[in-house]
């Protein structure tokens, strides 16, 4: 989850562009189970058959899941996060009224407030799957880098920013109470994903025991 952290809240990418592999939607699963069965002995299909119906119960799930199934409960996951995030356009007014900043620091955030609800509601109706969810996530990601990068340009906005960051800690000021509902969302995500990680792989025995089993049964 190392794309997480930007300036004073949380997004889901920093990385380089559309194409590049995103650190939640996109698995990074490699099978283990690679087996030629035809090249096998019968004594050897039997051995493994055996592994992976252990290892099929360690994992804990007996059924597949579709990719469209798995896809649809991280979407959900997802925008339930951004639920949380897009909140960020309302927090900026707090923020401006709870630390009573100067005029130029007012526009700086005034500026971003504009920029985060333009990408907003331009982008997040049209999300309808994980793929339009990770075109919405770099453009969002892209406008918390921009904002980091102007608030580290002046020697009063890095001031700003530095009372930012130590209070995003206190629950009891507007951005800890924020980065606090980004942490337990986040979190979720966290569990979610998992579970889909274990779901490929269980998806991956499934097919594999599936294959030995035929290969075993064709020989009898």
């Amino acid at each position: 989850m190392r794309y997480f952290l930007l300036f004073i809240l949380l997004s889901l990418n920093s990385y380089a562009g559309n194409d590049e592999p995103h650190p939640i939607i996109d698995s990074d699963y490699v099978s283990k189970y690679l087996y030629n069965t035809k090249d096998l002995s019968t004594s050897n299909l039997i051995e493994i058959k055996e592994l992976l119906k252990k290892n099929l119960q360690r994992n804990g799930n007996s059924k597949i899941k579709t990719q469209e199934e798995m896809d649809k409960e991280l979407l959900n996951a997802l925008l339930k996060y951004d639920d949380i995030r897009i909140k960020i356009t309302y927090v900026i007014d707090e923020l401006i009224e709870e630390y009573k900043v100067s005029k130029e620091i007012k526009e700086t955030l005034l500026s971003f407030k504009d920029t985060f609800k333009e990408i907003i509601d331009d982008n997040r109706p049209l999300v309808k799957n994980l793929r339009d969810y990770k075109a919405y996530d770099f453009r969002l990601g892209s406008a918390y880098l921009a904002m980091m990068t102007a608030f580290h340009s002046r020697e009063d906005t890095k001031k700003f920013y530095f009372q930012l960051v130590k209070d995003k800690k206190n629950k009891n000021t507007s951005i800890g109470k924020y980065n606090f509902d980004l942490v337990s969302e986040q979190e979720k995500i966290i569990k979610v994903k998992l579970n889909i990680e274990k779901q490929i792989e269980a998806n991956d025995l499934i097919v594999k025991l599936q294959e030995v089993e035929n290969e075993i049964s064709s020989r009898n």
